[in-house]
């Protein structure tokens, strides 16, 4: 007989596969040590802080490669100074509740990176979302918030998201990405540079990242008496022998 017994005269399924589920997604942990600025008060602007080499091809991954964040938890900040290459800035600072980062442009496709960043204690394979949070703010560039793993003394960029300023009102006063860990201590690192002549800060307040666990629930549906049931769909495609 077809399909007239898979799912009984009470709504009961007969067989397995007819239930429908919805995925509800939800957000747990905290993965980066003093995201919130206003909690970690002055005390970035006493962590460790690496000049970029005026040569290097990459700052973000020079900083990474001469100054290694080899403890979990702890900020390591870098930045640019004036030559050739790259132009003037200093290194992200903390106080009254924000993050700063200041930058520069000396024209001729001379910029700055001003930067931060820190290892994390991850599980390999899970997926993490990171949310940025600023307020508004009249500086003029991007900020950038990037994931990099550890490969062979190099590194890595395994995710990359960003954020342009000014932010008004009108604005969404965040970046939310996501990124699968790649290993255990992939380092999250965010940078500003801006195209601006003249020396230009913007402002964060929050960093977190947390992992993002998926979960399958049963569909509910409320019948003409107020009775709460399970959605039950029917299988055409197979025969059901009673």
């Amino acid at each position: 007989m077809l399909n007239n017994q898979q799912i009984s005269s009470k709504g009961i399924a007969n067989q397995s596969g007819l239930e429908i589920f919805s995925t509800v997604t939800t957000y747990s942990g905290h993965y980066v040590n003093w995201g919130d600025a206003f909690s970690y008060g002055s005390q970035l602007g006493s962590d460790p802080d690496y000049t970029v080499d005026n040569s290097a091809a990459d700052p973000h991954e020079d900083a990474l490669i001469n100054s290694p964040a080899t403890d979990a938890g702890q900020w390591y900040r870098y930045h640019t100074a004036a030559g050739t290459n790259y132009e003037v800035c200093t290194a992200p600072t903390s106080g009254s509740g924000y993050y700063t980062f200041n930058g520069k442009n000396a024209g001729g496709g001379v910029v700055s990176y001003s930067g931060m960043y820190q290892k994390m204690s991850l599980i390999k394979g899970i997926e993490y979302q990171i949310e940025v949070v600023t307020p508004i703010d009249t500086g003029i560039g991007p900020l950038y918030v990037n994931v990099y793993s550890p490969v062979f003394e190099r590194y890595r960029l395994i995710s990359t998201d960003n954020l342009s300023y000014p932010i008004i009102r009108s604005n969404i006063g965040r970046i939310t990405t996501t990124f699968t860990a790649v290993t255990p201590n992939d380092i999250i690192l965010l940078y500003y540079t801006t195209l601006e002549t003249s020396s230009t800060d913007i402002k964060i307040t929050n960093i977190s990242v947390q992992e993002v666990e998926n979960y399958l629930v049963p569909v509910y549906a409320e019948d003409m008496y107020g009775n709460s049931h399970k959605v039950l769909r029917r299988n055409f495609n197979s025969r059901f022998n009673t």
